[in-house]
């Protein structure tokens, strides 16, 4: 996937707690506005603290993502330049300015239009050693996976949600080190799914220019 990518904010990503830049892949462009998804897997978190039924909104990980993790990462002036959006769920929309990608989400931005298949590679992401020391899981044997991990998502799908009226679920979606979606694939409160935060940046001129 020949995207492009811009550097914003810090994050530890070593070892140690020493911030280092943060590299970004543009996923989609708009007028004013690109939706941005972090190349590598920064850190991991349960995505929520207790084992129950929950959903995005309810959840530890958006409130950690948008308090602690919006905070820390960007400077003030950095921060004016991340828009807060509408994000969809089944149960109700949010207004969040970091984010996680839904199941269909993936499916959309990861396909190449123009050559017609999914960017399994892509998708597969790298863990930090920061990550790593945080209790990642992750792909230590020497292949060509090394180092990936996998990566919370926001929610199942329309096709995993079905007819289900409540829209909790006490297991979400992740994608794998291989870039599969594994549906159900973590107890919300497991601790070694990595987070790959996305926002929507403000510009004043397509960036591809």
């Amino acid at each position: 996937m020949n995207k492009i990518t811009i550097v914003m904010g810090e994050y530890p990503q070593n070892s140690g707690l020493e911030k280092e830049p943060i590299e970004w892949i543009v996923l989609k462009e708009e007028e004013h506005r690109c939706l941005c998804i972090s190349r590598y897997l920064l850190d991991c978190k349960p995505y929520h603290n207790l084992s129950e039924k929950i959903t995005w909104q309810n959840c530890t990980l958006r409130n950690w993502l948008n308090h602690e993790f919006f905070m820390s990462a960007f400077s003030a002036k950095e921060r004016e330049k991340i828009l807060l959006s509408n994000v969809q769920t089944p149960a109700g929309n949010t207004q969040d300015y970091i984010f996680l990608l839904s199941a269909d989400e993936v499916e959309e931005l990861f396909d190449d239009e123009v050559e017609d298949y999914v960017d399994y590679e892509d998708r597969g992401a790298v863990t930090t050693l920061y990550a790593r020391s945080q209790g990642a899981w992750f792909i230590d044997e020497d292949c060509e996976e090394e180092n990936k991990g996998s990566w919370w998502l926001r929610y199942y799908g329309d096709f995993w949600y079905g007819s289900s009226l409540d829209k909790e679920y006490d297991f979400m979606s992740c994608v794998n080190f291989d870039g599969y979606i594994e549906h159900a694939a973590q107890g919300v409160e497991e601790m070694d799914s990595c987070i790959r935060p996305v926002f929507w940046l403000k510009t004043d001129e397509s960036i591809s220019d």
